[in-house]
C-alpha cells in the first residue's frame, strides 16, 4: 500500500470514527430528553400527591430499563447499537423490542453477523415503508425468542404503510430461505392497520 492510500485509508477511518461518535451523542442525546421528560412527569405526580400515577411512571421506566439492558446484551453490538438508537434515525415510527430473558443471540448456533443484517433488514421494511399517520403514530413491535431449536421474531405493526400489498414479498426476499415467514400480514381485530407476521430460523440440534 502506497503512502497516499495509507492517508486516504486514514482519513476514511477518520470520517467513519467521527459519524460513528456523533451517532453516539445523538442517540445519548435523545435518551437523556425521555427521562427528563419521565422525571418531570414524575415529579409532577408528586406534587400533586397523585402517588398512584407516580408509580405507573416509575413501573415504566423500570421496564424500559430493564429492556434497554436485554438489548444491550444480545450479544451482537451492530444489532444493540440498532435497536438503542432507532428513535434518533426514524421520525415516521416507533420501535418498541421485547427481549426474552437471557437471550444472547451469539450464543445461539448461528452466523450472528448474517443473521443481524437479517434482522435489520426486517426492521427496514416498515421503518422505509411507514408513512406519517393522520391520528396517532406508528409502532412496531418486536419480540425475540428461543425454543424448540429455532429463533422466533414475532413483528406486530400498527400504524400506515405505503405499498402494503407488497410488503409479504420484500420479508420474503430479506430473508432469502433462511428464515421462514409462517404468518403473513393478518389485520388485527382492533385495526384495520394492523399487521402480524411471525417468522422463524431453525437452528441446528
Amino acid at each position: 500500500m502506497s503512502a497516499w492510500q495509507r492517508r486516504k485509508h486514514r482519513e476514511r477511518c477518520g470520517r467513519l470514527s467521527e459519524l460513528s461518535q456523533l451517532s453516539t451523542l445523538r442517540t445519548l442525546s435523545h435518551h437523556r430528553h425521555d427521562w427528563m421528560n419521565e422525571l418531570q412527569i414524575l415529579y409532577g405526580y408528586l406534587r400533586l400527591n397523585k402517588f398512584d400515577k407516580a408509580v405507573d411512571v416509575v413501573d415504566r421506566i423500570r421496564m424500559r430499563m430493564e429492556q434497554d439492558s436485554k438489548i444491550s446484551q444480545l450479544g451482537i453490538p451492530e444489532l444493540a447499537v440498532f435497536l438503542l438508537s432507532f428513535r434518533t434515525v426514524c421520525d415516521t415510527m416507533r420501535l418498541e423490542a421485547d427481549i426474552q430473558d437471557g437471550l444472547q443471540l451469539d450464543k445461539l448456533p448461528i452466523d450472528a453477523t448474517r443473521l443481524c443484517g437479517k434482522i435489520i433488514g426486517l426492521i427496514n421494511v416498515f421503518r422505509f415503508r411507514a408513512t406519517l399517520p393522520l391520528h396517532g403514530e406508528n409502532v412496531l413491535k418486536l419480540f425475540l425468542s428461543y425454543g424448540d431449536s429455532h429463533l422466533k421474531i414475532v413483528m406486530d405493526y400498527d400504524g400506515e404503510l405505503a405499498a402494503a400489498d407488497s410488503v409479504i414479498e420484500e420479508l420474503k426476499q430479506i430473508l432469502d430461505g433462511i428464515g421462514h415467514l409462517d404468518q403473513g400480514i393478518e389485520p388485527a381485530e382492533h385495526s384495520q392497520q394492523a399487521r402480524t407476521m411471525v417468522i422463524h430460523f431453525p437452528l441446528p440440534a
